[in-house]
C-alpha cells in the first residue's frame, strides 16, 4: 500500500477548491481538492468513506468550467478523510491544461474568471478593506466578546429550547472573527439569539472550520459532546448543512435531541419548486394544471445534487407534482431512468440534460459546485439555491448574463427573528435545516410520520417559503 509519498515535488501547489471524482475499482467517490498542482493534489473526501477504503491506484476527473480532465493517479499518503495523490499518467497536453488553470487565472474578479479564482490563495494583490467594513468587523468582534463573556448569565435569561449548531468555512471565520480570537474561543461559541414564539433558542458554533470537521471525525465527536454538555436541558439540537453527514461518518447517531434538518430543507425546496413553476407559468401564460403533460418547461424539474442525503428524498416529493425529474450528480456512474409515483426520474451526471427544463433546485454541498455545468443552463431558467455556502457572486453574474433567474430559498415567519442575523441571510430568514427543529419543538415527533404531515405542520406553525435575492454579503 502506498502511504508514505516520499517523492520530489516538481510543481508549485495552489490552494484551489475544485470538485473531483475518484474512480477506483467499482467505486465512484466525490471529493474536493485542498490544493492542486500539475503533478498531484491533496484531496478531502466528501462521501462517507475512509481513505483506507480506496485502492492505491485509480482514475481522477477534475471538473472545471473549461471542461473535465481525466487522468490516472497513485495515492502517496492517507489520513482519515484526506489523501495525497500523484498524477501517474498526465500527458503533455493535460499538463499544459492544468498549468493554464492554475497559473493564468484572471485576477480582476471578472465574470469570466468564475468562482475558482476566489479560491486561489496565491494572489499577487489583495482587495482593499473599506472603512465601513472595518467598522462592521470591529462592532461584530466587540459584540462577540461581550456575549461570550456574559454567556453564563445570558443562558439563564434566554433558557433556550432549541440550539442551532453551525460551522463556518475558514473564509467565513476570518471574515467575522480574527484568527487571534478564534484561538481563545470556548468549545461552543454563542453567536446569535433566536426569537420564536414557541421555540426560543441560540445559534452556536464550533471553533473548528468546515474543512476540519470534514476531515477529522474526532473533532466532530468533540463538537457534539460539547453541545450536549453545554446545553443538557435543550429540547432540540438543529445540525446545520453537512454536519449531520459529518456526524454519521464519525459514528454519531442522529437521534433525539439531535435533528438532521432534512425535512425542513425538503419543505423549503418543495415549496420553492411550486413557486418557480408558478413564475414560469405566469411568464409563459400557461396554466400548469391544464397543460401539465404537454409543456416540458413546467412539467419537468432538475435537482442538482440528486444523489445527496436530502436530494435523493426530495426527488420522491417532486415526483408527486412533476412529470419528469432530472437528478444531476457526478456520483451517478451511468445514466438511467425509472418510474416513481407515475413520473419519470432521470439519473445522470450530464449537465446537458438541463436543456430539457427551465426549473432547477440546487442542493450541492457548496453552491459553486455547479460551476462545471453552468454553461448548460438555458435562458429563461429559474433556479432556487439552498446551498451553504451559497452560490457566490461571480457564478450568479455568469448565470444572469446567460438569462438565468437565480433566487435563494429561505423560510420565514412573522414570529421569528435572529439577532444578529446569519451571514447571507436576513434577520427573519430561517434556514431549512433549522426549521425541522422549530416544528418538532412546537408540534412533537408525530409530525415525522410522513413528509406531508410535516409540511402541513410547518404551515400550521406559520412558516412559509420565500424566494429572495441573495444578500449583498453572499
Amino acid at each position: 500500500m502506498l502511504t508514505t509519498g516520499h517523492y520530489k515535488r516538481e510543481h508549485e501547489r495552489y490552494e484551489v477548491n475544485l470538485p473531483l471524482i475518484l474512480e477506483t475499482g467499482a467505486s465512484r467517490v466525490v471529493a474536493r481538492s485542498k490544493n492542486l498542482s500539475a503533478g498531484g493534489a491533496s484531496i478531502a473526501l466528501v462521501d462517507f468513506i475512509e481513505s483506507e477504503d480506496l485502492d492505491d491506484e485509480g482514475s481522477i476527473t477534475i471538473r472545471s468550467q473549461s471542461g473535465d480532465l481525466q487522468t490516472p493517479y497513485e495515492i502517496t499518503y492517507r489520513k482519515e478523510n484526506v489523501i495525497g495523490i500523484r498524477f501517474s499518467g498526465v500527458t503533455p497536453k493535460q499538463s499544459e491544461y492544468l498549468n493554464q488553470i492554475l497559473e493564468t487565472l484572471p485576477l480582476d474578479g471578472s465574470v469570466a474568471s468564475t468562482s475558482v479564482i476566489d479560491q486561489v490563495s496565491k494572489r499577487k494583490s489583495k482587495p482593499s478593506i473599506t472603512l465601513r467594513t472595518r467598522l462592521w468587523i470591529a462592532v461584530r468582534v466587540t459584540g462577540f466578546l461581550t456575549v461570550n463573556m456574559l454567556w453564563p448569565l445570558l443562558r439563564r435569561v434566554v433558557r433556550p429550547k432549541v440550539v442551532f449548531a453551525v460551522y463556518g468555512t475558514r473564509g467565513d471565520q476570518r471574515t467575522y472573527i480574527p484568527d487571534w480570537l478564534m484561538r481563545i474561543c470556548p468549545p461552543v461559541v454563542a453567536l446569535a439569539y433566536i426569537k420564536d414564539k414557541t421555540s426560543p433558542g441560540v445559534m452556536v458554533s464550533s471553533p473548528y472550520s468546515e474543512e476540519e470537521l470534514a476531515t477529522d471525525s474526532n473533532k466532530v465527536r468533540k463538537y457534539i459532546t460539547d453541545l450536549r454538555k453545554e446545553f443538557p436541558k435543550v429540547n432540540r439540537f438543529a445540525l446545520v448543512g453537512r454536519l449531520p453527514g459529518f456526524s454519521m461518518k464519525a459514528g454519531v447517531d442522529i437521534l433525539p435531541p439531535l435533528v438532521d434538518g432534512s425535512l425542513g430543507t425538503r419543505f423549503a425546496m418543495y415549496e420553492s419548486a411550486m413557486q418557480i413553476a408558478s413564475k414560469l407559468e405566469e411568464a409563459t401564460a400557461i396554466t400548469l394544471s391544464s397543460d401539465f403533460k404537454s409543456n416540458s418547461w413546467t412539467s419537468s424539474i432538475a435537482v442538482l445534487g440528486g444523489a445527496g442525503r436530502i436530494g435523493s428524498k426530495l426527488i420522491d416529493d417532486l415526483c408527486k407534482q412533476f412529470q419528469t425529474v432530472i437528478a444531476i450528480d457526478p456520483r451517478y456512474v451511468e445514466e438511467r431512468q425509472e418510474l416513481l409515483h407515475g413520473s419519470t426520474v432521470i439519473y445522470t451526471k450530464r449537465g446537458e440534460r438541463l436543456k430539457g427544463t427551465r426549473l432547477a433546485l440546487v442542493l450541492t454541498a457548496r453552491g459553486d459546485d455547479i460551476l462545471p455545468i453552468v454553461e448548460h443552463f438555458e435562458a429563461g431558467t429559474v433556479i432556487a439555491d439552498d446551498t451553504h455556502p451559497c452560490m457566490k457572486r461571480p457564478i450568479r453574474k455568469m448565470l444572469h448574463k446567460q438569462g438565468v433567474d437565480v433566487w435563494k430559498t429561505v423560510v420565514t415567519s412573522s414570529e421569528y427573528g435572529m439577532y444578529p442575523r446569519m451571514p447571507n441571510f436576513r434577520n427573519d430568514n430561517i434556514p431549512g435545516c433549522l426549521l425541522e427543529a422549530l416544528v418538532l419543538n412546537a408540534k412533537g415527533d408525530d409530525v415525522l410520520d410522513s413528509p406531508e404531515i410535516f409540511f402541513e405542520a410547518a404551515k400550521t406553525c406559520g412558516y412559509k417559503t420565500l424566494l429572495i435575492r441573495h444578500p449583498d454579503d453572499s
